[in-house]
């Protein structure tokens, strides 16, 4: 099942980049992204969950070769020296130089650790080593999928308020629109016309500010997912969209830190460094090999006249065996355990020093777990409260408007209704933003891994 949910993903995937591909060629709409979209995207063309793939299969290979080392290690070597200068040797009071013209070896070495405990400490070490690539590998996903789902609620937040101000800014056009008709028969004064022409001037910057700040998030979301710059991008959710999931959660019982990525990483390292204490330790252990080697030689002389039997000797190569020699090797540290003893004193104190940063660690990211759960029950009630102010700003704003056209009300309090009306619908949205990017931030503490969107 999880190797065909994987397909899947990687079909979707897939289906999604060739439709950005074919639309980015053809220059005309823009590609529709959903938040899952842009997580599926983001966790398998990402260059940092790239990279974390990179180094999971570095530490596999370095693995690997660990265990290698316990499988018989076998060399060859040879030797060629050719004599540039002839050698000569005193006999009876003469010098007399040698016919030989080279020398050639050849052997061939076998080696097998019978006992060795550093070597299995080294093997367990880089098991260790998988485990922590491991973690920051899932590390890399919870922090990207943190990163993209807050950026994509920061675009939500720009269109829904270009939203809000454009529907405020129809407003203010609404009631210049009325003033300027009271003005043009006489029964509105010229400080109202000129009032409300003034507030639709006032909120044109404001509105283009607010354009480019769609522009700006759509941007950075498409950097972290992936997405070329060029490529127009729309995303199709709303704030209110996720207002059904905003739950306020009534205890902190449930805020287990076990999963946290950070607490789960200096775990490890703190087995490491155990590990190591112990590896540190087994290095005052003697150590017991197997051995063997089989040698061949040759050795070539010149032609000449030979100094012992004062005969022609043509020149002559000769061969011949050295012998198989086999045995064992023991190794036993003396001096070195001096050194060893210093080594093991620092990892304690590296040991000691790690709880104690854990120690810290857990505590601040607890005050962080509650920190973002106080967030997310306060913007639980600053979204109830901001709905029940956008109903009631609503109907104030009716009612002004009425009065006014009815020459009851003032242009000034028109004006207010109608600011505290997109003030409210910006409260709203701005307290589901913080719920969610709090809702957010607590997912990433507690470790909570992304859905099956990796198809790596």
């Amino acid at each position: 099942m999880r190797l065909f949910s994987k397909l899947k993903a990687g079909i979707a995937t897939a289906a999604i980049l060739i439709s950005i591909s074919v639309m980015a060629q053809d220059g005309a709409q823009p590609v529709r992204i959903t938040l899952d979209d842009a997580l599926r995207i983001a966790l398998n063309e990402n260059p940092t969950i790239k990279i974390a793939d990179m180094e999971l299969q570095r530490v596999d290979y370095s693995q690997k070769s660990a265990w290698y080392a316990l499988i018989p290690n076998v060399e060859g070597s040879a030797q060629y020296s050719k004599y540039l200068k002839p050698a000569t040797m005193a006999l009876a009071g003469m010098v007399i130089e040698l016919p030989t013209d080279f020398n050639a070896t050849a052997s061939l070495n076998a080696s097998l650790p019978l006992f060795a405990p550093a070597l299995w400490h080294s093997i367990k070490m880089t098991t260790l080593d998988m485990q922590s690539a491991v973690e920051k590998a899932k590390a890399s996903k919870i922090d990207l999928c943190n990163e993209v789902t807050k950026a994509y609620y920061n675009v939500l937040v720009a269109q829904d308020s270009y939203k809000t101000l454009q529907d405020g800014y129809d407003l203010a056009k609404k009631n210049q629109e009325t003033a300027k008709k009271g003005y043009d028969v006489g029964v509105v004064a010229a400080y109202d016309h000129l009032s409300a022409e003034v507030q639709v001037k006032n909120l044109e910057p404001t509105l283009l500010q607010a354009e480019n700040g769609i522009e700006q998030a759509k941007m950075y979301l498409k950097v972290l997912v992936g997405i070329d710059a060029a490529q127009p991008i729309e995303v199709t959710n709303t704030l209110a969209d996720f207002e059904s999931g905003i739950v306020e959660v009534a205890t902190l019982d449930d805020l287990a830190l076990e999963n946290n990525t950070d607490l789960r990483q200096l775990d490890i390292q703190k087995q490491q460094l155990d590990r190591s204490l112990l590896l540190q330790r087994s290095q005052r252990m003697p150590t017991l090999a197997a051995f063997a080697q089989y040698s061949y030689a040759g050795t070539g002389n010149k032609a000449g006249m030979s100094f012992f039997t004062q005969q022609y000797q043509p020149a002559s190569t000769e061969w011949f065996s050295q012998g198989l020699i086999g045995g064992l090797q023991l190794s036993v540290p003396i001096t070195s355990i001096f050194t060893l003893s210093a080594k093991e004193k620092q990892l304690k104190i590296q040991s000691n020093e790690l709880l104690l940063q854990r120690s810290y660690a857990k505590d601040g990211l607890r005050v962080q777990a509650v920190s973002a759960l106080n967030n997310m029950n306060k913007a639980v009630r600053q979204v109830s409260a901001a709905k029940q102010s956008v109903e009631l700003s609503d109907t104030a704003y009716f009612i002004a408007s009425k009065r006014y056209e009815n020459g009851t009300g003032t242009i000034l309090e028109l004006q207010n209704s109608s600011l505290a009306l997109t003030q409210a619908h910006l409260s709203y949205h701005q307290a589901i933003a913080d719920y969610l990017n709090a809702k957010a931030d607590l997912d990433k503490i507690l470790g909570v891994e992304p859905k099956d969107f990796y198809n790596k």
